[in-house]
């Protein structure tokens, strides 16, 4: 079978969709011709995998340039490799223009929702419209958006039963499919668990700064455990404005017990799980975090606020869960009990996180995707609407994305000056601090691939 694999970012970008989209091209290429779509640079081409890449010139900020030749070289490219099917995981640009031509050649078109469509316009691309648009008439532009996209696709993809009802509250009526992230598991097998008898007990959380991560509450819960606790924060600067909010709340007494390691090749977090005591999250929203995924499968307990991913996954049996509402205070408090435990009951918790993330193994969610596609017989003839509308809507983002490209190059621009002082400071400030108790540097990715530019 040929399929076209649709993403927004290329691999390293976008948090879980690039890494996602990049990923299940991957496995989906061992069985079968996968070609994978993104805007941004071709990869340094590698042998070993069947998987190949088409990159397309990008602006900034997920938009591609399809301008003249980018899109006439786009539209011959589709119609040279004729996909079987394509799958999606963005409902943006590139992800609507592969609608569109999936709708007039009767191809199965499906979408995988990495977001909760009800929270596009606060934690979503388009929430960098808010100043241009009220909130409200940007609520319902987008909702309208997203539902009549999802009803011109042969099939939606949620990750969970939270997502699932999300879509379903949009007002999507369609053929929904819940098929949640694959990981592969096997790459943390020998990790873990970290000595619960050890000196100091490592805290840690994966994700890039920004306020739906909320790291601050994780720097404020550290001032209320003892010395030998340690915070590990991994992850990309991507809201210079957040981080130095961050920087604000470590007080000098916490300075030598924060480790901020930067963005991380994903190879490299293993080892960093295996000295982990119990994975933190404050998360605002997590429709199915990877993060959280991976520390389980490192045998790593977690503790969280409720979100989608720890509502999903996280009980007594794997760490523990609090209510969104709890303090800084309480949460410390929640650290301390379960890190505190004894080594049997310790161990007892790494075990069972193991076994809860079994059922999100690559190979299961290859199988689960591979039956939905054998489900699709007839089903184009299902998708609603005329092919003006889908045709319409590839047309209206094309012109909105050149106006919101201007927008986001003067929010870029701003936030590299205010990101360049960011650094100049932490600089100056990692000079006056002990050496980080985490190993830091860089791995060339794993993965293999070859362009077809």
């Amino acid at each position: 079978m040929k399929m076209l694999v649709v993403s927004s970012h290329e691999q390293e970008f976008g948090g879980g969709e690039g890494r996602l989209a990049f990923e299940f091209a991957v496995e989906m290429s061992k069985k079968h011709d996968v070609v994978l779509m993104y805007p941004g640079k071709a990869p340094a081409a590698q042998p070993g995998l069947r998987l190949r890449v088409f990159p397309i010139r990008s602006l900034d900020y997920t938009l591609p340039a399809l301008k003249g030749a980018e899109l006439r070289g786009l539209l011959r490219f589709l119609d040279e490799f004729r996909p079987d099917v394509i799958h999606s995981h963005t409902p943006w640009f590139l992800g609507v223009m592969a609608q569109a031509w999936a709708f007039i050649h009767r191809v199965p078109f499906y979408f995988t929702a990495h977001e909760l469509p009800s929270k596009m316009v606060e934690w979503g691309l388009v929430r960098y419209l808010r100043g241009v648009l009220q909130s409200q008439l940007l609520h319902t532009l987008t909702r309208t958006y997203l539902v009549s996209f999802c009803r011109h696709c042969t099939g939606v993809v949620a990750l969970n039963k939270a997502a699932a009802r999300d879509i379903r509250g949009i007002g999507y009526r369609g053929r929904l499919f819940v098929i949640p992230n694959g990981r592969t598991l096997a790459m943390y097998n020998g990790t873990g668990p970290a000595d619960i008898r050890g000196p100091e007990k490592v805290l840690t959380f994966v994700g890039d700064f920004g306020p739906r991560k909320n790291q601050k509450y994780l720097v404020t819960m550290l001032s209320h455990l003892p010395e030998e606790y340690r915070l590990l924060l991994i992850g990309h600067d991507v809201d210079h404005r957040y981080r130095r909010e961050i920087d604000a709340a470590i007080s000098p007494r916490l300075r030598h017990r924060v480790t901020f390691t930067g963005k991380l090749d994903h190879s490299q977090i293993p080892s960093q799980l295996a000295r982990t005591h119990l994975w933190v999250s404050a998360s605002l929203m997590e429709v199915q975090s990877l993060a959280v995924l991976e520390a389980l499968a490192s045998g790593t307990p977690v503790l969280g606020l409720s979100n989608e991913t720890i509502d999903e996954l996280i009980d007594s049996r794997v760490g523990m869960r609090l209510d969104r509402t709890a303090t800084p205070e309480q949460f410390a408090r929640a650290v301390r009990e379960l890190c505190e435990t004894d080594e049997e009951s310790y161990h007892r918790m790494c075990s069972s996180a193991r076994e809860r993330v079994q059922p999100f193994d690559w190979s299961r969610a290859v199988k689960l995707t591979e039956g939905m596609y054998e489900s699709r017989r007839g089903a184009e003839g299902s998708r609603r609407g005329t092919l003006a509308i889908p045709l319409l809507l590839a047309a209206a983002q094309m012109l909105i994305a050149m106006i919101v490209f201007r927008i986001l190059q003067l929010i870029v621009f701003v936030e590299r000056i205010q990101g360049g002082r960011v650094r100049a400071g932490a600089a100056r400030a990692e000079a006056q601090t002990p050496a980080p108790f985490m190993a830091r540097g860089r791995a060339t990715s794993v993965h293999s691939h070859e362009s077809l530019r």
